[in-house]
């Protein structure tokens, strides 16, 4: 499985690209890249004499500087390689293909989306292969560089393999995927549940050893309807995600499910995002193996991590941006709020919190973001002394509020 994908995201990476204005991954598309404007060395642009046919190559370079304040960090005062992204796209006639694939720091690699789809009509498309997992706020779930809560439990930039059908016209955006697997762990961009066996590069045997949870047969439905007044803009949605929670060492199944409200809301320059998600595991573990917690892990950037099996999360963010047509290269800045909050529905499990205050940069093809962000019982914040954050909060640090500075800078092209 992990050589077809990674045979699927190197031939696709004949396709084409282009940068988007996130932290992330750029969003699929399925119409042709000619609608957007030329990108700088060294993007690849072709299009066929009849327009039928188009090829992009683009991607991203990107820096990062980190500082910490816990004491076992390493990440100090440190400008180093962040990650170096080829987003590839082509369309012929009504075909299109969309591919990110990612080298990152570490020596790791990932790919973040990676499907064909074919065009029925204007409104309605179907994607094969790996694409994103329709569900929550979209393409991602804060405005800031850092990724917040939702993200590390698999609400943000999270892709399956399997097929997804999109349907969306000015007023409704609908998506229905089936992912009978989800991606392997070496390849995953973001995290996702996953076995010991796939993540012990990158877990703890004597607490992750007996974590033997897979989702299989995953549906995801996403509907959201469209509003708009005089100089706003609303969008309201709701999805839904259920699936087979296999178990490799008792074979059974338990189950998954999760369900979401989210909104967007743009007036003027201000911009809102929130949304509130319920999820709930019932895993069927081996004798002695609690179900209180599931196991989770992506590539291996971030160290894999148990989550609650039930909880509920809300998330609010805030963006303003300020226009700068007088400042040469820079023509925007945006000036963000990142909060999002983890509900624990076992007794004595505090909860996990994320505070992100920053500013985002646009002068293409130069974008940076500086985030302060504070982590209290966040896996991400305080290092693998601090592993126990999305669940029991009995590790070093726990209930602590920890402080991150973290400046990106990347190229786009």
């Amino acid at each position: 499985m992990n050589k077809y994908l990674l045979s699927l995201g190197l031939a696709l990476s004949s396709l084409s690209a282009m940068a988007d204005q996130s932290a992330g991954p750029a969003s699929p598309v399925g119409v042709p890249p000619a609608a957007t404007p030329p990108k700088p060395f060294p993007h690849i642009s072709l299009r066929s004499d009849d327009g039928q046919s188009s090829l992009d190559i683009g991607g991203a370079l990107r820096m990062n500087y980190r500082d910490e304040n816990w004491d076992t960090t390493e990440n100090n005062g440190r400008f180093l390689f962040d990650t170096f992204r080829l987003d590839v796209q082509a369309t012929h006639q009504n075909f299109f293909s969309d591919v990110g694939y990612w080298f990152q720091d570490d020596g790791k690699r990932s790919i973040d989306r990676g499907f064909v789809g074919y065009k029925f009509n204007d409104t309605s498309s179907l994607q094969l292969g790996a694409p994103f997992k329709p569900f929550g706020l979209e393409p991602y779930p804060q405005f800031g560089w850092s990724y917040h809560i939702p993200f590390f439990l698999g609400y943000g930039s999270s892709a399956g393999a399997g097929a997804k059908y999109v349907y969306k016209d000015p007023e409704w955006h609908v998506q229905a995927g089936y992912f009978p697997r989800m991606l392997p762990g070496s390849l995953r961009y973001s995290p996702e549940v996953g076995r010991f066996s796939d993540l012990n590069d990158n877990a703890i045997p004597a607490i992750h050893s007996r974590q033997d949870n897979e989702k299989r047969d995953q549906v995801n439905l996403r509907v959201a309807r469209n509003f708009a007044g005089d100089g706003w803009k609303t969008e309201l949605g709701g999805s839904v995600a259920a699936a087979r929670l296999y178990n490799a060492t008792t074979r059974d199944d338990g189950d998954y499910w999760a369900g979401a409200l989210h909104a967007v809301i743009n007036r003027g320059n201000w911009s809102v995002t929130t949304q509130a998600i319920r999820y709930e595991f019932d895993p069927k573990n081996p004798a002695g193996v609690s179900d209180d917690s599931v196991l989770m892990g992506a590539n291996g950037l971030t160290p894999a991590f148990l989550i609650a099996s039930k909880a509920s999360v809300a998330s609010f963010n805030v963006a303003y941006d300020v226009l700068t047509p007088n400042m040469g290269m820079l023509k925007k800045l945006r000036f963000y709020n990142d909060y999002s909050r983890m509900f624990k529905d076992k007794s004595g499990w505090d909860d996990s919190q994320m505070y992100t205050a920053g500013v985002q940069f646009i002068a293409m093809p130069i974008m940076g973001w500086l985030d302060l962000t504070w982590g209290r019982n966040a896996n991400p914040y305080g290092g693998a002394e601090s592993g126990t954050g999305f669940t029991s909060t009995t590790s070093a640090r726990s209930d602590e509020w920890l402080f991150r500075t973290n400046l990106n800078i990347g190229y786009y092209f």
